[in-house]
C-alpha cells in the first residue's frame, strides 16, 4: 500500500511539473529558436502549391508589362495588279508599304496601366502568403494546444488509475467504503473518453496542419511571448491600403488609355507602280473617321471604374480600421484574462493537487468532493492553454490583417544560419 501511495504521489508531482512545462517553455524562447522556426516555416510557406500557382500567376502579370511596352502596329505589304484579263491594256504592278502611327502614344498608356496592374498583383501576392502564413501559424497554434490537453488527459488517466487501485485496497482493508471505489472507476471510464476525445482532436489539429502546409514534427516556440502589440492605426503604407490605392491608380490610368483609345491613328503608305511603259512612285496617307462611333460609352465606363476603385479604397479603410479595433479589444481581452489566470494558478495549482490526495487519503475528504475538486483543477489548465492559444491566434490575426506578418517572420529568419 506504501508503493501504491507513492506512485500515486509521484504522479501529481508529475502533472504538477508539466502542467507549468508551456509556460516555462514560453518565458525561455530563445532567439535562435525563433530564428530556425521562422526560417523553417517561411520555407514551408514556399513550398505551398498554391503558393506557387499565385507566383506564376504574378509572373504572368509582369509579363504583361512588357507586352504592353511592344509596338503596337506591324507594317503592311501589299501588291496590286490591274488590267488582268485585258489583251489591249497593259498590266499595271503596285507594290506598297504602309504603316499605322500611334500619335497619341497608346503604347505608354498601355504600358503604364500594366505596369500599375502588376504592382497591384504583387502587393496581392504579398497579402495572399500573409493569409497562408497565418492559416499556417494558427494551424501550429492549435496543435501545440491539441498536445497540451493531449498530455493533460493522458496524465490524469493515470493519476486516476493509481488512485483506483489504491482505493480498492482500501475498501477490501475496510478503510474505505465500496462505493468511494465504484465513483473513481465511474471517474476512470470518464477520463478514459475524454483522453479519446483529446486524441482525436489532436489527429485534427495535425490534419490542419498538413493542410496548411506545415510539418508536424517542427515545434512552434511561442513566437508571440514579449511580442509588441501590432498597432491599429491605418496608413497608406499598408500593404491592404497599398494594393487598393494601386487599383485606383489602374483605374485612372486605364481611363487615360480609353481616352487616346478612342482617338484614330493615320497610316503612311509608300509604294510603286510599274508597267511596261512608265514606272511612277506612291505616297498616301489614310485616317480612321471615327463618326459612326466615338468610343464614349467605354470612356465613360472607364470613368466610372474610377468611381468604383475609389469607394473600394474607403470601404477597405473602413473595414481594415474596424477588424484592427475589434481584434485589439479581444488581444486585450484575452491577455489580460491569462494574466490573472497565471497570477492566481503560479502558486496554487500543484499546491492544491497534492493537498487533496493527502486529504483524501486520510479519509478528510470525500471522494464524489476529491473528484469534483480534480475536475476543476483539469479544467484549470485547460483553461489556461486555451487562454494561451487564443492570445496567439489573435495576434498572428492582426498582423497578417495588416500584412507585415510574413516581414516579422523575415526579420527574424535572417539572424538563423538556415
Amino acid at each position: 500500500m506504501s508503493t501504491l501511495c507513492l506512485r500515486t504521489a509521484l504522479l501529481a508531482v508529475s502533472v504538477s511539473a508539466a502542467m507549468s512545462v508551456s509556460a516555462h517553455q514560453a518565458a525561455g524562447v530563445t532567439q535562435t529558436q525563433l530564428s530556425e522556426f521562422a526560417a523553417s516555416a517561411l520555407a514551408q510557406l514556399d513550398a505551398l502549391p498554391e503558393i506557387q500557382a499565385q507566383k506564376a500567376q504574378l509572373a504572368a502579370a509582369e509579363l504583361a508589362t512588357h507586352t504592353a511596352e511592344q509596338p503596337l502596329y506591324n507594317p503592311e505589304l501589299s501588291f496590286d495588279v490591274e488590267s488582268i484579263g485585258h489583251d489591249t491594256d497593259p498590266e499595271d504592278y503596285t507594290l506598297s508599304v504602309s504603316q499605322a502611327i500611334d500619335w497619341a502614344d497608346k503604347r505608354g498608356y498601355r504600358s503604364r496601366s500594366a505596369q500599375l496592374l502588376a504592382l497591384s498583383a504583387q502587393t496581392e501576392y504579398q497579402l495572399a502568403r500573409n493569409q497562408a502564413l497565418a492559416t499556417l501559424l494558427t494551424a501550429w497554434v492549435n496543435l501545440r494546444q491539441a498536445g497540451e490537453l493531449d498530455g493533460y488527459a493522458q496524465l490524469q488517466f493515470e493519476r486516476t488509475e493509481a488512485m483506483l487501485a489504491l482505493a480498492k485496497q482500501m475498501a477490501n482493508a475496510g478503510e474505505l467504503a465500496p462505493l468511494d471505489s465504484q465513483l473513481l472507476q465511474l471517474e476512470l471510464a470518464r477520463i478514459s473518453a475524454n483522453r479519446s476525445d483529446a486524441k482525436v482532436a489532436l489527429a485534427q489539429a495535425q490534419r490542419g496542419l498538413k493542410l496548411a502546409g506545415g510539418d508536424t514534427a517542427l515545434a512552434m516556440p511561442a513566437i508571440t511571448q514579449g511580442a509588441t502589440l501590432p498597432s491599429t492605426e491605418v496608413t497608406p503604407q499598408l500593404a491592404p491600403m497599398k494594393t487598393q490605392y494601386q487599383q485606383v491608380l489602374a483605374a485612372r490610368a486605364q481611363f487615360e488609355l480609353s481616352k487616346v483609345e478612342a482617338k484614330a491613328d493615320p497610316s503612311v503608305s509608300l509604294g510603286a507602280k510599274a508597267n511596261k511603259d512608265d514606272t511612277s512612285f506612291q505616297l498616301g496617307v489614310s485616317m480612321p473617321l471615327n463618326v459612326r462611333n466615338q468610343y464614349q460609352g467605354e470612356i465613360a465606363e472607364a470613368n466610372q471604374q474610377i468611381v468604383v476603385a475609389e469607394k473600394q479604397y474607403l470601404a477597405s479603410q473602413r473595414n481594415l480600421k474596424i477588424n484592427l479595433d475589434a481584434l485589439k479589444t479581444q488581444y486585450l481581452a484575452v491577455a489580460s484574462s491569462l494574466r490573472q489566470w497565471q497570477q492566481l494558478t503560479q502558486d496554487s495549482l500543484g499546491d492544491s493537487q497534492g493537498l487533496l490526495e493527502r486529504l483524501w487519503r486520510a479519509g478528510e475528504l470525500p471522494t464524489s468532493q476529491y473528484l469534483q475538486s480534480q475536475q476543476q483543477l483539469t479544467d484549470t489548465y485547460a483553461a489556461g492553454s486555451e487562454l494561451s492559444a487564443e492570445k496567439a491566434s489573435l495576434w498572428i490575426e492582426m498582423m497578417a490583417e495588416r500584412g507585415e506578418l510574413e516581414s516579422w517572420l523575415q526579420a527574424h529568419a535572417s539572424q538563423s544560419g538556415i
